[in-house]
């Protein structure tokens, strides 16, 4: 059951990423400009390590696991399965606005905001769905074989920005979120 906690701890990173994504969006409304790069490096993040390793995995593996032993639960599962594709178009909408704004300035500043907004509750309430009525079910109801090919598929990966050992892509990236984020979850001052 290693993979609880691997699934548990990206969910954690990424709604890290999303709180520091808003954040960003704040200090525009602050008179700070917004840092471009920080923002499309955050979207990245998002892009390359949820949509491409953590929910892939719990489609292919997590959730069909879950499945077999609890068929009840289908439509809970297709929810969240329709709910990744939807992410994955909701991220591309998010780059779409943050590059007009980045363009054209501040007259598509509210627009990238609201869909910040609204891809960040989007995807808080999708993580929470999963560890309220998923990962539950799954701890009591999985068998030792299930959650080895779990834990194998979980445990083959590294967390590229949030890991024990950010990637040379992600490193600059996590060293400027932290230098941002008020303590307690970085080193930055406090924002207003």
């Amino acid at each position: 059951m290693k993979s609880l906690a691997v699934i548990r701890n990206e969910h954690r990173s990424l709604g890290a990423a999303l709180f520091c994504l808003k954040r960003l969006v704040e200090q525009e409304e602050n008179g700070k400009h917004t840092d471009f790069k920080e923002c499309h490096g955050l979207l990245l993040y998002i892009d390359r390590f949820l949509d491409r390793y953590h929910h892939p995995k719990e489609n292919e593996y997590l959730f069909p696991a879950v499945l077999k032993r609890n068929p009840d639960l289908a439509p809970t599962i297709e929810e969240l399965v329709r709910q990744h594709q939807q992410g994955e178009k909701l991220i591309v909408v998010v780059l779409k606005t943050l590059s007009a704004f980045e363009c054209t300035g501040q007259t598509e500043f509210q627009n990238f905001k609201q869909t910040v907004e609204e891809y960040a509750s989007f995807e808080y309430e999708h993580a929470h769905k999963e560890e309220k009525e998923i990962l539950p079910v799954a701890e009591k109801t999985l068998s030792e074989q299930d959650w080895s090919e779990i834990d194998a598929a979980f445990l083959d990966h590294q967390d590229p920005m949030f890991g024990d050992k950010p990637t040379a892509e992600f490193s600059e990236l996590y060293r400027q979120i932290v230098s941002i984020v008020p303590a307690p979850l970085g080193l930055g001052e406090a924002w207003k």
